[in-house]
C-alpha cells in the first residue's frame, strides 16, 4: 500500500521528470517539425514542468491532493500543442484518481483514463506524437503490473516500452520519417517519464543509461530538417475562467479558424490552444462564453523562418511601442514582445489581440484603457526560444522614462543568469516610430556582420540622432495619461492651444511648442523638419499616426518633397494611442551622423 513516504516518492519522481524535461530543452526544439517547425516545443514543455516545479509542495496530505496541484500549475504553465497535451493528461490523471482502495491500482487505472482525457482534448488526433506514446506507456504499465503486480517493476517494463514507441514516432508522420526524427513532444513526454521512473524506483544508472543512447542517436540527425512552412502564423492561447459553455461547443464556435485546436480543462479553469490567422476574432467570440484571464501569441512564422533561414546570428527584440512597418518584422525577422493594453480588468496584447479599431471604439465609448510592460511569461518564453537560436541578442526597448518594460527584461536576464556576452538591453530613449528607426538601424548593422559589441555601442550613439514630434487631435488622453500635467492641460484647453509633444535626451516627455490647432502643430513640425533637410541633417523620416491614415499619407508626401528623404507611414501602437489620443499624428527622423 502506498503511505505517505510513497506519496513523496511519487512528488519527487514528478519533479525529477520535470527537471529532465527543462534540462533538455534545447533538443527538444531542435528536433521540433510537427505540427508546424517552429523550434519551440522543449521551450513550451520547459514552461509547464518550470510551473510544477515553482507551484506544487514538496509535501502533500495524499496522492489526489498532490495531483489536484499538478494539474492545476500545468493548465497555467502548457503552452503550445504538446504542452496542452501534456496539462490535460495530468489534468485526466487528478480527475480520476479516487481516494478508496489500494493506491497502487488507483493509480495505474489512472494513468489510463487519462490517455482517454488526452485525446479528447485533440480535435484531431494524429498518431506519432504524443499522444501516441503516452497510450503506449499507460497500456504497458497496466499489463506489466497485472503481471508484476508491482508498481517499481511496471514502471521500469514499461519504460522499455516507451522508449520503443517514441522511436516508432519516425515512421508514423511523413515529416518525421522525412528528416528521421522522433516527434518533439512524444520525447518530451519520454523525458518525463524516464525521470519520475528513476526517482520512483531509485534505479538510475539504467534510465539514464537508456535516455542518453537514444538522445545520441538524435543529435546526429538535427542540421538536416525539411519542414513546410505554416498554414497558419499565430499560435495562441487562451485561459477561461467561468465558462458557459462545454468543451466540445468551445470547439465548434473556433474549428473554422484554424488548425491545431485543442482545449483543455473544465468549466472553473479552461485553456484553449489554436493556430490561426485571426486572433483577434479568436477573442471576439470566446468573450462572450467566458471570461479571458490569460492571452498569448507567437509568431509562428517567424519562428519558423529564423529555424530555417535567420537574417542574422544577433537576435533583434524590441517591444510593440516601436511603430514599424508588418512587412518589415516579418521580412527581417524582428522579435517584438506586445505591451499589455488594461482594458475591464482584461489585458490585452497590443497590435495583437486588440488592433486601433477596437481601442477607438473603446476611447469614445468612454472605457478606461491603460497600459503595462509585457508579462514575465512573454519575456521568459521569448528567452526561451532564443537561447538555442542566435549568437548574440540586442532588446531595443521604449524608453524607461515611460515604461517599466526595461527594468523587467533587465530583471529577468538577471533572475536566468543569461551572459551579458550573450544579450544586452539598450533603452531607445524614445518611442513610437522614432523607436522603430532606431531598431531598423540595428538590424541593418546586424544584417551587415557587425560585431556585437561594436552593434550596441552604435545604437546607443544613435539614439541622440533619432526624434519624434507629435501633434495632438484632443489633450484629454495626454492629461490622463499624464503626459502633460494636469494644470498645464487644463490651461491649455482654455487658451484653445495644441502642443506639440517631443522627448528629451532621456527620453522623458517635453513641450516642443504650441500651436491653435493640429493642423497649426503640424505645420510648424514640417518646418522644423525642413530646417533639418535643408542643413543636409536627415537621413530618415516616418510618420505615424491614430486613426487617421488619409492625413498621415498626404504629410508624408508633403515630406519627401519638401525634404527629398524617404518617409515611411506607420500605424500607432495601442499604447500611443491611450496617451495622445485618437487622431493624433507624429514625425519621427533619424539624422545623419555626424
Amino acid at each position: 500500500m502506498m503511505n505517505e513516504l510513497a506519496t513523496k516518492r511519487l512528488c519527487q519522481g514528478i519533479f525529477s521528470g520535470a527537471k529532465l524535461v527543462i534540462q533538455n530543452k534545447i533538443e527538444l526544439n531542435h528536433i521540433n517539425v510537427f505540427p508546424v517547425a517552429d523550434g519551440d516545443t522543449g521551450s513550451n514543455l520547459a514552461s509547464l514542468m518550470q510551473a510544477i516545479l515553482n507551484d506544487v509542495p514538496s509535501e502533500n496530505e495524499s496522492i489526489k491532493a498532490l495531483l489536484d496541484k499538478v494539474s492545476a500549475a500545468a493548465i497555467v504553465g502548457a503552452r503550445g500543442n504538446s504542452g496542452l497535451i501534456f496539462a490535460q493528461y495530468l489534468s485526466g490523471l487528478a480527475e480520476n484518481y479516487q481516494e478508496e482502495g489500494c493506491a497502487e491500482v488507483k493509480l495505474v487505472r489512472t494513468v489510463k483514463r487519462a490517455v482517454s482525457k488526452a485525446y479528447e482534448a485533440v480535435e484531431n488526433p494524429k498518431e506519432g506524437t504524443i499522444l501516441s506514446v503516452m497510450r503506449v506507456w499507460a497500456e504497458s504499465l497496466s499489463q506489466h503490473f497485472e503481471q508484476t503486480n508491482t508498481l517499481s517493476d511496471a514502471l521500469t517494463l514499461a519504460h522499455q516500452a516507451l522508449e520503443k514507441a517514441v522511436l516508432d514516432t519516425r515512421l508514423q508522420l511523413a515529416v518525421l520519417t522525412k528528416n528521421n526524427l522522433v516527434d518533439s513532444g512524444a520525447k518530451g513526454f519520454y523525458y518525463f517519464v524516464t525521470g519520475l521512473t528513476t526517482t520512483f524506483c531509485n534505479d538510475s544508472q539504467e534510465d539514464n543509461q537508456d535516455h542518453e543512447s537514444l538522445m545520441i542517436e538524435q543529435d546526429n540527425q538535427l542540421a538536416h530538417v525539411s519542414t513546410e512552412k505554416p498554414t497558419y502564423r499565430y499560435c495562441t492561447e487562451f485561459i477561461l475562467n467561468d465558462v458557459k459553455v462545454s468543451t466540445s461547443d468551445i470547439r465548434a464556435t473556433l474549428a473554422s479558424l484554424g488548425d491545431s485546436l485543442i482545449v483543455i480543462g473544465n468549466e472553473n479553469v479552461m485553456k484553449i490552444h489554436i493556430h490561426t490567422n485571426q486572433p483577434m476574432q479568436v477573442l471576439s467570440l470566446i468573450e462572450r462564453l467566458a471570461l479571458v484571464s490569460y492571452q498569448k501569441v507567437d509568431d509562428m512564422l517567424i519562428q519558423y523562418m529564423v529555424t530555417k533561414a535567420q537574417a542574422s546570428r544577433i537576435a533583434i527584440v524590441t517591444d510593440s511601442i516601436a511603430d514599424l512597418p508588418h512587412e518589415y518584422v516579418l521580412q527581417h525577422q524582428v522579435h517584438c514582445l506586445p505591451i499589455n493594453i488594461l482594458s475591464d480588468g482584461q489585458a490585452f496584447l497590443d497590435k495583437l489581440t486588440l488592433d486601433m479599431d477596437t481601442i477607438d471604439q473603446k476611447i469614445k465609448a468612454g472605457q478606461v484603457l491603460t497600459t503595462s510592460q509585457p508579462s514575465i511569461q512573454t519575456v521568459d518564453a521569448l528567452l526561451s526560444f532564443l537561447e538555442d537560436k542566435y549568437d548574440h541578442v540586442l532588446v531595443l526597448t521604449v524608453s524607461k522614462k515611460l515604461s517599466g518594460t526595461y527594468q523587467l527584461i533587465t530583471q529577468r536576464i538577471k533572475e536566468k543568469q543569461l551572459s551579458e556576452n550573450w544579450i544586452q538591453v539598450v533603452d531607445s530613449r524614445t518611442n513610437s516610430a522614432a523607436q522603430g528607426l532606431l531598431v531598423q538601424k540595428a538590424v541593418a548593422l546586424a544584417e551587415q556582420d557587425t560585431s556585437f559589441s561594436d552593434l550596441v555601442t552604435a545604437v546607443q550613439d544613435y539614439r541622440a540622432q533619432t526624434f519624434i514630434y507629435v501633434a495632438v487631435a484632443d489633450l484629454n488622453p495626454m492629461i490622463k495619461s499624464g503626459r502633460i500635467p494636469k494644470v498645464l492641460g487644463q490651461i491649455a484647453k482654455r487658451l484653445s492651444i495644441v502642443p506639440i509633444v517631443t522627448l528629451d535626451e532621456v527620453g522623458a516627455g517635453i513641450l516642443k511648442g504650441v500651436g491653435l490647432s493640429q493642423k497649426h502643430t503640424i505645420n510648424k513640425i514640417v518646418k522644423l523638419v525642413r530646417r533639418m533637410a535643408r542643413d543636409g541633417q536627415l537621413a530618415a523620416l516616418a510618420v505615424t499616426h491614430v486613426s487617421s491614415p488619409k492625413v498621415a499619407n498626404r504629410l508624408a508626401k508633403r515630406l519627401v518633397s519638401l525634404t527629398n528623404v524617404p518617409c515611411e507611414v506607420v500605424d500607432s501602437s495601442g499604447a500611443i494611442a491611450i496617451s495622445a489620443g485618437s487622431g493624433s499624428i507624429a514625425v519621427a527622423g533619424m539624422k545623419k551622423e555626424s
